[in-house]
């Protein structure tokens, strides 16, 4: 059988400050027709660009220095930009990893799904508009009317996930290549992207390239495995084999234990409710509740869990307790309003690549809040900035990247860091590790734990992570449609 896709001997580099760094070094491997191909590998080990590779989507400043991509026996490691745009969309598609950056802005989610089949050649909207709410449908949205005509803005991070995991199967491509498709939604979402992928791999025989740092993910769904550490292939088998490599054997390892009888945040009898325009009646005034008399308390050196569905109301629950939406009932932080306890309180946000500038290098990017509060000399605070670099796992040499040239782990380190410079009484975590393999991950709890100890910081950990829920958090509230349901010890 002739592979649908072959990557034969691929390196890639890039320039900075005058060195050539290689980040893909003579990688070789084969997808068949119908085949689901797991790639997994620590953050920043090149997955993402062995991706951006095949679908010749690299960054500029990323260079193919050798090897090529044969897909459906054509060569396409330089194709021209035209006829690549015959094959992107139609026979190969992405589902990215920064979903929400992926989507455009000023457009409805349900007008990006239509575009992708008009582009295809379907010109009958009604048709598209039928096919676009059955796939929403399929993806677990009970309301895929209101998906349809919403903007990206007004969806959580997960639900911009499922409806990029639309745009992306709509067209029935023949190989789809998922970089995490599924680390920032909640477990029942996670099973409905999976199971509609499986379904179109099995019905359609779209072939798969699924990279993820969730080897349970890899282990269950794909055929065959590769693994890369640094630009290279270290493993490959079967995907029940795995993992074989020590290397790998770390990879899938998490465990985690908070005292105080003050309270550090305090919210009582919360509510919200989102106000805007009816989309399909403009002028009508909608008001949709989102958060229902929401009550709980976080103590100092507490790591408190809050768990839930994507679109449950814990982002806005965070975004309340910042100060940044308006809710009714109390919210006290140290006894104080949020308003007043600002420089009390971080947060690290649910889509690290939007949160940072893409103009700044990651040094000013982190020592940005030092500046803003007139916090120490210049060279107290890159001092600063080196420490909490090697705080987060990454070294000094950092500084001079910008965010375009890191993964998305190494994007929610850099976020981490940037929180804590400022050394707050409490970090808001939202999703604070979807977007990290398991052992970067890990190594972000175990740095929680010891913050939490050494500091008395208290955490608001946000996640669908049950394992890392149970791993990290003291005590878990678990939230459906905008109330707390029940509360736990961790």
């Amino acid at each position: 059988m002739t592979p649908l896709l072959e990557v034969c001997g691929l390196s890639a580099s890039v320039k900075k400050d005058g060195k050539t760094i290689k980040i893909l070094d003579d990688i070789n491997f084969s997808i068949n027709e119908g085949e689901i191909l797991g790639l997994a590998g620590e953050s920043g080990c090149g997955k993402s660009m062995t991706a951006l590779s095949i679908s010749s989507l690299l960054p500029q400043a990323v260079n193919i220095t050798g090897g090529k991509i044969i897909f459906n026996g054509k060569d396409v490691t330089h194709l021209g930009e035209e006829k690549l745009r015959g094959i992107r969309g139609n026979e190969i598609s992405v589902i990215f990893q920064d979903s929400r950056q992926a989507l455009n802005p000023l457009m409805k989610v349900g007008s990006q799904i239509t575009e992708t089949l008009e582009l295809g050649g379907k010109k009958n909207m009604e048709e598209n508009k039928t096919l676009a709410l059955e796939t929403l449908a399929s993806l677990g949205f009970n309301n895929p009317q209101r998906i349809f005509n919403a903007f990206p803005h007004q969806l959580s991070g997960g639900m911009c996930q499922r409806v990029m995991t639309a745009i992306a199967v709509i067209r029935r491509p023949k190989l789809l290549l998922a970089d995490e498709p599924s680390s920032s939604l909640d477990e029942e979402s996670q099973k409905r992207c999976l199971s509609l992928l499986l379904e179109r791999n099995q019905k359609d025989k779209m072939s798969l390239l699924v990279i993820s740092h969730d080897l349970s993910i890899i282990r269950q769904f794909c055929n065959r495995y590769i693994v890369m550490s640094a630009g290279k292939i270290i493993e490959e088998g079967h995907g029940n084999s795995l993992p074989a490599n020590p290397y790998t054997r770390e990879l899938p390892q998490n465990q985690i234990g908070a005292s105080s009888a003050e309270t550090l945040l305090s919210v009582k009898n919360v509510s919200n409710v989102y106000t805007g325009h009816n989309l399909s009646h403009f002028a009508k005034i909608e008001k949709k509740p989102v958060l229902n008399n929401v009550n709980l308390e976080i103590r100092p050196g507490e790591i408190f869990g809050l768990t839930g569905k994507s679109g449950c109301g814990k982002t806005t629950l965070a975004r309340c307790i910042l100060g940044l939406v308006d809710y009714e009932g109390e919210i006290l932080i140290d006894g104080q309003k949020p308003s007043k306890a600002a420089h009390r309180i971080q947060m690290i946000f649910q889509d690290p690549g939007a949160s940072l500038n893409p103009t700044k290098k990651i040094g000013w990017l982190i020592e940005e809040p030092l500046h803003i509060h007139k916090i120490g000399a210049a060279e107290e605070r890159r001092n600063k900035v080196d420490k909490m670099l090697l705080r987060v796992g990454l070294n000094s040499s950092y500084k001079t990247r910008r965010v375009h040239e890191l993964s998305g782990g190494q994007k929610q380190r850099v976020c981490i860091a940037r929180a804590l410079i400022l050394e707050p009484r409490l970090l808001i975590a939202d999703e604070a590790i979807s977007s990290l393999d398991v052992s970067a991950g890990v190594k972000i709890l175990n740095l929680f734990r010891k913050l939490n100890k050494n500091s008395g910081l208290g955490i608001l950990f946000i996640s669908h992570n049950k394992d890392a829920v149970e791993y990290l958090c003291n005590r878990v509230a678990v939230m459906e449609k905008g109330h707390i349901e029940k509360n736990s010890t961790g």
